[in-house]
């Protein structure tokens, strides 16, 4: 074994210093990556009612397509409110009354998703809904074939935790527009 004059042997490696390896580095940053996405998806997955966003887009994907059709078909549609649920009709001016519209599928009457409740308030006074079978089909929420609607806020809430989606005519030419409050825990 050879010595330096420092009286150090030349033949062995120095001893590690004590640190870490580049590779060590990288798999606690991967480590923390995934539980860091893991914690945001939980958190999006708990604070999002899927349901309740469904129904709104669903409303609204509906309601900017009659616009449209009013708007094409010189017609007059409606949204009729009924307590668990909703349907559209058209005014047939030959028989001067409001009628289902049999023959596209996508206004059909549709039931809100259990658990979920309606409220409806049109020109400022809350409406009492009236039961889904009722023989007056008159619509509450008016879409007019000049592209107008007729002021009202429709609330769908969550029972119980407090999660509510709020529908209302915008000032804009866009129509209808949402405002959605997401449940509170304490």
């Amino acid at each position: 074994m050879r010595t330096s004059a420092t009286g150090r042997s030349t033949s062995n490696p120095p001893a590690a210093t004590g640190g870490f390896t580049l590779v060590e580095i990288l798999v606690v940053v991967l480590i923390i990556g995934i539980m860091a996405g893991g914690a945001l998806l939980s958190i999006g997955v708990v604070g999002q009612d899927r349901e309740l966003d469904r129904e709104r887009d669903r409303i609204l994907a509906i309601t900017g397509y009659l616009r449209d059709q009013a708007a094409l078909q010189n017609r007059e549609f409606g949204m009729r409110c009924y307590a668990g649920g909703y349907e559209f009709v058209a005014w047939d001016s030959r028989g001067a009354r409001w009628e289902r519209v049999a023959d596209d599928p996508l206004l059909r009457s549709r039931a809100l998703p259990g658990g979920i409740d309606s409220a409806l308030v049109v020109e400022g006074r809350p409406v009492i809904l009236p039961k889904a079978d009722a023989e007056d089909i008159a619509p509450q929420i008016m879409l007019f074939s000049s592209g107008e609607v007729s002021s009202f806020e429709l609330t769908l809430r969550r029972a119980g935790d407090g999660s509510t989606v709020v529908l209302a005519p915008s000032l804009d030419p866009d129509g209808i527009v949402a405002r959605t409050t997401e449940a509170t825990t304490s």
